[in-house]
């Protein structure tokens, strides 16, 4: 939500589930890998957070210097990949906080964003209008 927050909703029954805390801004991009949700916001930051727990933050990563546009974990669930509008992509370690690698190829924000279900680590991105 444009407040920072975000909302779990159940489909089948119409009902919020949970509302969690925490982003300083907008949340454009989520994405979900088992019970962890990784939410990316307008605040440059990435929250990954496990629904099982009471107090569900695992880690608060940020290494964007705009906001957080694109998100999406790889097929064996142990890498999150993040685009942002700094044009900048990070691939980051389910087990770390800090980055794995750091690619500055695009001239454009960093939205779309795609794991081969095929080839292990292998990652196509698109960047936006002025990327071409």
């Amino acid at each position: 939500m444009s407040n920072g927050e975000t909302q779990i909703w159940d489909t089948q029954k119409l009902e919020l589930v949970r509302t969690l805390e925490g982003h300083n801004g907008r949340v454009g991009a989520c994405a979900w890998n088992g019970s962890l949700l990784a939410t990316g916001s307008r605040d440059r930051r990435i929250l990954v957070r496990d629904l099982r727990a009471d107090n569900p933050l695992v880690y608060d990563m940020e290494r964007h210097k705009q906001e957080v546009c694109g998100l999406k974990w790889s097929p064996d669930d142990q890498q999150l990949a993040s685009g942002g509008n700094d044009n900048k992509l990070f691939i980051w370690s389910v087990h770390n906080k800090d980055p794995l690698a750091k690619f500055s190829d695009h001239n454009a924000a960093v939205k779309a964003i795609g794991w081969s279900p095929h080839q292990h680590g292998l990652l196509a991105t698109g960047g936006g209008t002025a990327d071409r």
